[in-house]
């Protein structure tokens, strides 16, 4: 393999600038958003408006007894983040080789080809690796959270009540976490996106990660109730 010394990253200003922002608008914000966002903003945080939907849902589904119903619906996001996960273990797979491979045979066209020497190359592989592997662990635990769903929600209100409490709080819970999972897996094969065109052009790197961060930002994350005529 090349040797990956993480300052070859950084072979221009724009690339210091785009990996700040990368940082900021990936890992740092998806960490805050949940925790301290949608505590602070619970009317206007997208995400505490849609687990509360679910929320809803969940005591219709008691109510009604019609757990077959929920079991069908929940079969798009499973059939998703199988998807997904599939996807996502592929593509770690793919990259990995291209990383063994650049340090076996230093003339590929990779190496060297966009202005960067194979050690700065391979960094940027290794952290769309690292994407990739986010992105398929996430799929894996939203998969989890959906199947100990569709196991429990069949079960009798009383049990669920004596180990876990209420039970449309805890089956809320469990397809809330499903779903929350589910959106960070689709949000880490985004993050790959800026990383993949980092090896091509250090601009590019740096517009699609404002680009996607003014997409989660503005238009994804917070909801803005329109004001009735």
């Amino acid at each position: 393999m090349p040797s990956l010394e993480w300052m070859e990253l950084f072979q221009e200003p724009l690339d210091v600038w785009g990996f700040g922002l990368y940082v900021l608008i990936f890992p740092v914000y998806h960490a805050i958003y949940p925790l301290a966002l949608t505590r602070f903003f619970p009317q206007q945080a997208s995400r505490t408006r849609f687990d509360r939907f679910r929320r809803s849902w969940i005591e219709g589904i008691v109510d009604r007894k019609d757990y077959l119903l929920a079991a069908q619906q929940t079969r798009n996001l499973t059939m998703v983040n199988v998807f997904l996960a599939s996807s996502s273990l592929i593509l770690t797979g793919f990259s990995a080789n291209v990383l063994i491979e650049l340090g076996r045979n230093p003339d590929l066209p990779l190496s060297g080809a966009f202005g960067a020497d194979a050690g700065a190359e391979g960094s940027k592989l290794l952290l769309l690796i690292l994407a990739f592997g986010a992105a398929f662990a996430y799929s894996m635990t939203s998969l989890r959270h959906l199947s100990l769903f569709n196991i429990v929600i069949g079960a009798e209100r009383s049990l669920i009540r004596e180990y876990e409490g209420s039970a449309v709080e805890y089956l809320s819970n469990l397809i809330n976490r499903a779903s929350n999972r589910h959106t960070l897996a689709v949000r880490c094969l985004y993050s790959a996106t800026p990383l993949f065109l980092w090896l091509f052009d250090s601009r590019l790197f740096l517009g699609v990660t404002l680009l996607w961060g003014f997409k989660f930002m503005v238009l994804h994350d917070f909801h803005r109730r329109s004001s009735k005529s």
